[in-house]
């Protein structure tokens, strides 16, 4: 099973108050990531731990990996939200099924 990401960048905007800086993240003027460039990451395959829900859903012990996948769908549909996007960009929670 897969991270379902749709693109839409929401998470890099909000780098900067997530705390992207303490994870080595460059966070421009307007607090999102130095590396999203029209709005895809431009370091995709080299990008921090912190940028990786993949990796991450193994390595906590709180939640299986599908549970965690649904869990971070649900806080980018959150942030997608924040900033406006189009509600194309949420993924259907039920795929994970």
């Amino acid at each position: 099973m897969n991270f379902l990401c749709s693109g839409c960048g929401a998470c890099c905007r909000l780098a900067g108050p997530a705390g992207g800086a303490k994870h080595g993240l460059p966070i421009k003027k307007d607090g999102s990531c130095g590396h999203l460039i029209d709005n895809k990451c431009s370091i995709y395959h080299t990008r921090p731990k912190i940028c990786r829900v993949e990796e991450n859903a193994k390595t906590q012990d709180k939640l299986t990996v599908k549970e965690y996948y649904i869990e971070s769908t649900k806080s980018c549909h959150k942030i997608i939200d924040l900033f406006n996007l189009s509600d194309d960009y949420k993924i259907d929670i039920t795929k994970y099924n």
